[in-house]
């Protein structure tokens, strides 16, 4: 009868422990899963504040340049209007996704461009180096804004005779690699490298990247030069998204 008791007890004892063991392994699991919920909520929250840091910053820029042209220039001031509205419309229906295809990004920083360019006219020049294979590549939305804001602002704006902006895109071993560079004063102050756009972008490209996103930034006597290197992934076939 012992050594059938002793049988007994001993499965007894380790029906136990692995009872406890997996219930202290769905804890785990659980403290786990919430820990990293809490995670993805705090950086979903520092998207949308660093997102928000753009609009504030744009439309007073844009507005103090219509103010500008109203007086002097009221025609050219009505058509920044418009262009402002539908720059408008259009970054509130793609800001409202977490990513957006590069030819769609690559247009609003046009239109802010051309928003621009209606204000300084023939002084301020865009080239534009794309291939076509990048267009399809997800991006945050507005992530080129504050660079073409930058260049215009801090570049362009402050030449007599104006200059040029560049911006390059193109895809290599799976990345995506853009620069933006402008034109600038010789003689320009020293400008800082930590600026809120550099910083914003930088911010939310490590929260959305982590270190497969980099950004450098070069600097010649009369260039500025910003060079964004992050993957490149396209959105899911309607087949592999249905599936």
């Amino acid at each position: 009868a012992w050594p059938l008791f002793a049988m007994a007890s001993l499965l007894y004892l380790l029906t136990t422990f692995a009872y406890y063991v997996v219930i202290a392994a769905a804890e785990s699991r659980e403290a786990e899963t919430r820990a990293l919920n809490l995670q993805l909520l705090a950086r979903e929250a520092e998207l949308k504040t660093l997102r928000a840091q753009i609009d504030p910053h744009f439309l007073f820029n844009c507005l103090h340049s219509i103010s500008a042209l109203t007086g002097s220039t009221p025609a050219a001031a009505r058509e920044m209007c418009l262009l402002l509205a539908e720059f408008l419309r259009s970054s509130v229906r793609l800001g409202a996704q977490d990513r957006i295809p590069f030819a769609d990004e690559l247009k609003l920083a046009e239109r802010y461009l051309q928003i621009e360019q209606v204000r300084f006219g023939s002084r301020l020049a865009v080239e534009r180096l794309v291939d076509g294979e990048v267009a399809t590549c997800q991006v945050p939305a507005l992530i080129l804004q504050p660079l073409v804001e930058n260049a215009v602002t801090h570049g362009v704006a402050h030449l007599l005779e104006g200059g040029s902006i560049r911006l390059e895109a193109r895809r290599a071993e799976g990345a995506l690699w853009i620069g933006i560079e402008n034109r600038c004063d010789p003689d320009r102050p020293k400008r800082p490298r930590t600026g809120v756009g550099l910083q914003n972008v930088r911010k939310r490209l490590a929260a959305q990247y982590g270190g497969a996103a980099r950004v450098q930034v070069s600097e010649a006597p009369d260039r500025f030069r910003v060079d964004l290197t992050l993957p490149c992934s396209s959105p899911p076939s309607p087949e592999n998204a249905n599936g």
